[in-house]
């Protein structure tokens, strides 16, 4: 197996993503928080990032939904936050 530092990017943007999940499925993180998004925000940039190198349209399309969920979850804390 040939992995380079940017595949090994990739590698650690779905550990990002899975810990993310974990934590949020042991109740580690609230699913409404801005961590969470982040978190989630940040794997899929990373995946993202390897997809550049070696693309992938179906891993793509689902990075890009992902990175649109979490931008989702930011703006609506970020709103919500203004209302108080």
């Amino acid at each position: 197996m040939d992995m380079t530092f940017i595949d090994w990017i990739g590698v650690a943007g779905s550990l990002v993503i899975a810990g993310a999940y974990l934590a949020v499925s042991q109740a580690w993180v609230d699913p409404r928080a801005p961590r969470f998004h982040l978190l989630n925000l940040s794997g899929a940039v990373m995946i993202l990032a390897s997809l550049w190198y070696r693309p992938n349209a179906g891993a793509i399309l689902i990075e890009v939904l992902w990175v649109t969920i979490a931008l989702i979850g930011l703006t609506r804390w970020a709103l919500s936050r203004g209302r108080k």
